[in-house]
């Protein structure tokens, strides 16, 4: 109801985008590496005479909706979770469109204690598993493995509580908690919803409106290609993203961004060639978000992206 209620007012971010000032980018979650390559494309200032608008990332958080708020015009773009949270957007009547996709595939995964014999998704019915509310991957996983008797928490963002319950079960990223668990000597089980679920959609998704698209393409072409730019160059050395990072947060552990970056340097998660996306991988996460049951199977996904503004080169 909340998405249905802002549709209306999308057209705010337009106005936005049609401005002098610096371009904004509503973030997902805290900033992290996860988020490295757009803090490396803010970093980046536009050339003397350059008609290019300088970008700034907004810190995000658990209170963080970002599809509404850009929708409503709070944010030129936005940083979705995953590709599959803007089809259930737009299911809702918002007007969104990703433009970039800095992670080939979902970097969501759950972990559990090495003791507790979580060996696989089935294994999690009849446990207790912390996770941020509303999430499509969760439907689907909860359909597709049959997890009938599973106990939902709120996920906090924080370690505490998993690491003094042996039981518990928890949402994390694969780039972020392995490296904090190691860190602290906590033997664990990591269940990646990408690899061991099969789940495929992209993560922390670069997105704007239809009408931002429509009134200011030069704009959406130039922001893309900067994001773009920033995640290659995170991904080659991480150092001036990081600086922003830290700077940004001042309780991120530097050793993280570090650890998150190497993930991305295996080639596993990064997009190839940089935020690039194909419908035959968008039916997918369609058809995934179906067996959710947050989207019919006959959903269109032409309009959820679009390619045109990816660099050529």
């Amino acid at each position: 109801m909340l998405l249905a209620v802002l549709a209306p007012v999308a057209a705010g971010c337009a106005r936005e985008g049609t401005g002098s000032g610096p371009v904004t980018i509503l973030a997902n979650w805290f900033p992290q590496a996860e988020l490295g390559g757009y803090f490396h494309a803010a970093e980046q200032k536009p050339g003397e005479g350059s008609k290019e608008r300088p970008i700034k990332v907004l810190p995000g958080g658990p209170g963080i909706q970002t599809i509404p708020q850009v929708a409503a015009g709070k944010a030129v773009f936005g940083v979705a979770t995953g590709a599959d949270d803007l089809l259930v957007a737009r299911r809702e009547g918002l007007p969104i469109v990703a433009v970039f996709a800095p992670f080939r595939a979902n970097i969501t995964c759950l972990t559990a204690h090495a003791e507790s014999g979580v060996k696989g998704f089935a294994d999690l019915d009849g446990r207790r598993v912390a996770k941020v509310q509303s999430r499509p991957w969760w439907e689907y996983l909860k359909r597709h493995y049959k997890l009938d008797r599973v106990q939902e928490i709120n996920y906090t963002g924080s370690l505490a509580a998993f690491k003094k319950d042996k039981g518990l079960v928890q949402q994390c990223y694969v780039t972020s908690e392995p490296f904090y668990l190691k860190r602290d000597g906590v033997p664990v089980t990591t269940l990646s919803i990408s690899d061991q679920g099969g789940y495929a959609a992209y993560s922390n998704v670069l997105f704007t409106t239809e009408e931002t698209i429509k009134r200011d393409p030069d704009l959406v072409r130039s922001v893309v290609a900067r994001v773009a730019r920033g995640w290659s160059a995170f991904s080659a050395d991480p150092a001036t993203g990081k600086q922003a990072i830290l700077a940004a947060n001042k309780d991120t552990d530097p050793g993280v961004v570090d650890f998150a970056a190497q993930v991305m340097r295996s080639g596993r998660w990064v997009s190839s060639p940089p935020g690039s996306m194909s419908e035959a991988q968008w039916l997918r996460i369609r058809d995934q978000v179906a067996e959710a049951g947050l989207v019919p199977r006959s959903t269109d996904v032409k309009g959820a992206f679009t390619t045109q503004f990816l660099p050529t080169k």
